[in-house]
């Protein structure tokens, strides 16, 4: 099931305003200027975001998926769900620091506040071959304190 709204969209844009407020209300996300991306649960969302325009940027068509330890095991189940050769979860970010090898294809899952431990991460990796996912699913009040809107 699905609807069509008049600018044939498939998002409803009274639903997307009312989210860009609340956000602003909280002060838990900047929107502006961002796009905002509807799913049914969080796994549809990090598989869509996995498998994003973005990554053609990269030089090869396969990369690695990493996540700071510990991490949420729904990570690498999703990403070996599809069992895709573009991209595989490689494990531990931290691994891949100091990797020689700086040209590899890299996607970090980054959450804040991570889970299991709460803790407000950021990405470990950087550089051009590297793309962060922020996962802020629990990045609310009721879950943690909100020290700035994340980016």
């Amino acid at each position: 099931m699905s609807y069509v709204f008049e600018n044939h969209s498939l998002i409803s844009r009274v639903l997307e305003n009312q989210i860009r407020k609340l956000h602003s209300a909280v002060g838990n996300a900047v929107t502006q200027g961002r796009l905002i991306v509807f799913g049914a649960g969080s796994t549809q969302l990090l598989n869509a975001a996995v498998a994003c325009p973005f990554n053609r940027q990269f030089i090869s068509p396969s990369y690695k998926v990493v996540a700071s330890f510990p991490f949420y095991p729904v990570y690498q189940l999703q990403t070996d769900f599809f069992r895709s050769k573009d991209f595989q979860f490689q494990g531990d970010a931290s691994v891949w620091k100091n990797n020689s090898d700086s040209t590899s294809n890299l996607i970090e899952f980054m959450t804040a506040p991570n889970n299991p431990d709460g803790q407000l991460n950021k990405a470990v990796l950087h550089g051009p071959y590297v793309k962060a996912i922020h996962d802020h699913a629990y990045y609310w009040p009721q879950f943690t304190a909100i020290p700035a809107p994340a980016e």
